[in-house]
């Protein structure tokens, strides 16, 4: 294990109460030159202000070199950046989730998600992309350093899309995580151009309301053969769909996937497809005679409706985009915040760091100011929706 820089220590007895603890949130907007919360309510004006606003805007980013000086001091890095160090409620102190995150740019962007998404009861396994800068794996590597419950996956990996190099460091990173602590839940993957729609205490009501059932995307309309049509016939008359290498998935499931022995002789017969990393979660998950752990159980329709997918928010066109597309998918800008609010996802994709910053800006208040409400006891949040979903009603186990 990887020595950690200088930090606080608890004591014992501290860290048995430190639920109770009181937490200091800032009150009142933490975005000042924007209204984000007129944004949020679609208020048109004010949406107009901040897309002017992003026109002029010349914003320099933190640097590699930013990082790596301030995390000289640990203490005063997580103070000063902002981190929650206290597990906020003994309901989410006792249902740790475990997060890979893969990334390779950006590094502002980086540690603003993980800065979003950190408590200390969870668990953090960060892949820096081996094609990356060495000056940004540095950085990221010095940031890990300050914390018990994050840390640099064991492998690293060139990541090349539409390649096995993609679905690798998210296996490597459920093994490291497995290893790290018997303690999580659950496993969401995550990259660094996302970012939260849900606090941490919104994000285990949800889980707990998934009762052990994935969260993962399949296309139950196209016709995907020709991505396996080389690789043979599946093993144990495996029916293979195409999904999204993004899910939430519990436990018992990224162990089943890890080590099943079908799960490892399907794993085997998957690198020799095309595009592996949407083949191999989504086909383990809706082929509930294999028995992972939580699978889909229900009716494959070809009306996707039926079987939603929230682990991401990601318009692919269903949907207008105030924003610009790239290869089909909305990148996020201010005029989709509305939308954004209101969504059941969990995560948002994509975000880019030089595209309409305001959006992240407000998404980080807004965050901010839910954990804050919950914490104080002003805000309430009703899981009933989540408990009634297809895949949750129906699942393996």
């Amino acid at each position: 294990m990887t020595n950690k820089r200088s930090r606080t220590t608890t004591s014992s007895t501290e860290s048995a109460n430190h639920c109770k603890r009181p937490v200091i949130f800032k009150e009142g907007p933490l975005v000042n030159a924007v209204d984000c919360k007129a944004i949020f309510k679609n208020d048109k004006e004010k949406i107009k202000r901040a897309n002017n606003l992003t026109v002029t805007l010349l914003r320099k980013h933190l640097q590699p070199k930013n990082y790596l000086q301030w995390t000289q001091n640990c203490s005063l890095f997580k103070f000063h950046r902002g981190y929650i160090t206290d597990s906020i409620s003994e309901f989410e102190r006792e249902f740790p989730v475990a997060f890979s995150i893969l990334m390779y740019k950006d590094i502002e962007m980086f540690e603003r998600l993980l800065r979003a998404i950190y408590r200390p009861q969870n668990y953090y396994c960060i892949h820096v992309d081996a094609k990356t800068r060495d000056d940004i794996f540095k950085a990221v590597l010095a940031m890990t350093e300050c914390f018990e419950n994050v840390f640099m996956a064991s492998q690293r990996i060139r990541v090349k899309w539409g390649k096995l190099s993609v679905l690798t460091p998210e296996l490597v990173c459920m093994d490291d995580l497995l290893r790290r602590s018997t303690k999580w839940k659950y496993f969401i993957n995550l990259t660094g151009q996302e970012f939260p729609l849900k606090s941490n205490f919104e994000l285990v009501k949800i889980l707990t309301a998934f009762n052990g059932s994935n969260d993962v995307e399949c296309d139950f309309k196209g016709n995907f053969s020709r991505r396996w049509k080389e690789a043979g016939p599946p093993p144990f008359k495996i029916k293979p769909v195409k999904g999204a290498v993004h899910a939430v998935l519990s436990r018992a499931f990224v162990e089943f996937a890890l080590h099943n022995e079908k799960a490892v002789e399907f794993y085997n017969w998957t690198t020799k497809t095309k595009i592996p990393d949407e083949t191999f979660f989504a086909t383990l998950n809706h082929n509930p005679r294999i028995g992972a752990p939580g699978a889909y159980t229900g009716k494959k329709e070809r009306n996707k409706a039926a079987k939603p997918y929230i682990a991401r928010f990601k318009n692919r066109g269903r949907i207008p985009c105030a924003g610009k597309r790239v290869r089909g998918v909305c990148i996020i800008a201010t005029g989709d915040l509305p939308l954004l609010a209101r969504s059941k996802s969990l995560f948002v994709n994509k975000l880019h760091q030089d595209f309409h910053p305001y959006a992240y800006d407000c998404l980080e208040e807004l965050m901010a100011n839910r954990t804050r409400d919950y914490y104080h006891g002003r805000r309430t949040f009703d899981a009933s929706y989540y408990t009634k979903l297809d895949f949750v009603k129906n699942k393996v186990g």
